[in-house]
């Protein structure tokens, strides 16, 4: 069943066993599972199934101190959430991202890697990824040379792709079979509590301005991103207040702190050798066909050994805005985002993509494409045919025949408590208080990946793999590190309400029947992207809340 909430009478209330809020990747998981073991499952999605402008403004935020792409241009407020717009890239974490590390105090995990890794196969299933295999000598990817001590360099790690899925089909076929009921243009502003047991009791919904709606249920599960939940539950303290006081977990003043994005960016210049190209550096179908790149990372001994953070890096095509580099594809690359980026059109066209609105040499770029018809118009074959057909495809543009490679990473950030988000006192369109972001990646931070990144440089050189030259890594102490995609930490797993907001079984302290699942609640970043694990966390939860008979 599908419900338009916009049409429901004022003051209407529904009651459900479970009320699962948001349709993204977690939320939709969840609520498959829990289907699956025949629980009664309403999912709350505060959009339609496609745009829409009163949705749109809710995601709105204030800049704060220091750089974050505008909140609503890393985000989807709509069925399958921002799964639309996902890039399909799937990595589990490390056992070490979620062990104690000294060099890295506050952030360990109070559940164990091998407690997480089982819950990663039904996450793959969920996110057709192939087989839980991230090696690539086991996927098979090209043997390695042998010169390999594997002390410093980890070169066998994967990346794997998902096509990638969009989970707004899946979450509307639940509902069209009558295995869950799903709310569309269902806002939830805050959840209501009892005030001596300190459950939930209500979820509170406003489809558009002046009209509100209740939804009751037993149980419920917080799946809405990592910024929206925090929202949500920022702004329900549960007694009527104004949604600027102590909300839901936060008695301690945890909720919204620790905020942690992954820093990502390109430098050097690398030329792959022969044996450097022969190991498969770019894109390669896997023995269970799916499309995987091999991860360069340094061991868990040398990230203890020098004091560092995670990070994982691949080569990356040469900076396709300078058009001395005289590709043809490169240049058209470049006049699309360009385009893209002045017209503001297109996901995160005003975030991490912006500086394509800066590109200069139009006329040299035009030349360039002018030049190279050929190669463009066998590229936009190649990469029209599968999304025909429906077949795999290459996950994205990923040209690395030059000798002008960079060196692009995905570092961990530590947790940072000055790094938060809060409610400001300026509203959306619905009257919620706009959430106000305050982020910066630090200056450790900064220093621990130009240092990963040379010792990753070093080992590739002396590897005999590529030739590499690093002169620009100092760019990383005053880069842009602004991508807010992957929004971790505001929500943290701990022991403790005093360190974070959500114990070993992600239910929030202090309020039993409310269960989250997103990234928000890792307590240390790694340096993969989050969805893999938050889908994994999904599955666990819905065994946690109703265990398979």
């Amino acid at each position: 069943m599908i419900l338009d909430a916009r049409r429901a009478l004022p003051g209407s209330w529904f009651e459900t066993e479970i009320c699962v809020i948001g349709s993204g990747p977690a939320g939709a998981a969840v609520a498959a599972e829990l289907a699956d073991r025949g629980r009664q499952v309403v999912v709350l999605e505060g959009g339609g199934a496609g745009l829409c402008r009163i949705a749109a403004d809710t995601y709105r935020g204030v800049r704060g101190r220091g750089e974050h792409d505008p909140v609503d241009a890393v985000r989807q407020k709509r069925l399958g959430g921002t799964s639309l717009v996902w890039g399909g890239r799937c990595a589990p974490l490390d056992a070490l991202d979620l062990a104690e590390r000294d060099w890295l105090p506050g952030t360990a995990w109070p559940i164990t890697h091998d407690e997480l890794w089982s819950w990663y196969p039904a996450a793959q299933r969920h996110l057709d990824a192939g087989a839980c295999e991230y090696s690539a000598a086991a996927s098979g990817f090209p043997a390695e040379s042998a010169d390999a001590d594997g002390a410093v360099l980890d070169r066998d790690g994967l990346w794997r792709w998902s096509p990638p899925t969009s989970f707004a089909p899946r979450v509307e076929r639940l509902a069209r079979a009558g295995r869950i009921r799903l709310f569309l243009h269902a806002s939830v502003t805050g959840l209501e509590r009892d005030p001596l047991s300190g459950a939930a009791t209500e979820a509170v919904v406003a489809p558009r301005p002046g009209l509100e709606l209740r939804v009751r249920a037993r149980q419920f599960v917080l799946a809405a991103g990592g910024l929206e939940s925090t929202r949500i539950l920022l702004s329900s303290d549960g007694y009527g207040g104004t949604g600027l006081g102590a909300g839901i977990g936060d008695e301690y003043g945890q909720v919204g702190r620790n905020y942690m994005t992954h820093p990502v960016g390109e430098v050097g210049r690398i030329a792959p050798t022969a044996a450097g190209r022969a190991m498969g550096l770019g894109y390669l179908p896997t023995s269970d066909g799916v499309y995987a790149r091999r991860m360069l990372a340094l061991t868990p001994k040398a990230q203890e050994q020098h004091g560092l953070g995670n990070l994982k890096a691949a080569l990356w095509f040469p900076d396709p805005k300078d058009p001395v580099h005289g590709d043809a594809l490169l240049s058209a690359f470049a006049l699309t985002y360009w385009g893209a980026t002045r017209l503001g059109t297109g996901f995160k066209a005003k975030g991490m993509h912006a500086g394509y609105a800066r590109t200069s040499g139009i006329g040299r770029h035009v030349r360039n494409v002018a030049a190279g018809p050929g190669r463009v118009a066998r590229f936009a074959a190649g990469w029209a045919r599968p999304r025909l057909t429906g077949e795999r495809r290459v996950p994205s543009f990923m040209p690395l025949d030059s000798d002008r490679c960079r060196l692009r990473f995905d570092a961990e950030q530590r947790p940072d408590p000055a790094n938060r988000v809060t409610l400001d006192r300026e509203r959306d369109a619905l009257g919620q208080h706009r959430l106000r972001v305050d982020h910066r990646v630090s200056g450790a931070d900064r220093a621990a990946i130009a240092s990963s990144l040379r010792l990753i440089g070093e080992e590739l050189q002396r590897c005999g793999l590529a030739r590499v030259d690093l002169d620009d890594v100092d760019r990383v102490l005053d880069m842009d590190m602004s991508d807010g995609t992957h929004q971790m930490g505001l929500l943290r797993m701990s022991a403790s309400p005093r360190t974070g907001v959500v114990d070993r079984e992600c239910r929030v302290h202090g309020t039993p029947n409310v269960h989250v699942v997103s990234s928000a609640v890792f307590p240390s970043a790694g340096a993969v992207g989050p969805t893999l694990t938050l889908v994994a966390l999904a599955c666990r939860t819905a065994e946690l809340v109703a265990p398979a008979s």
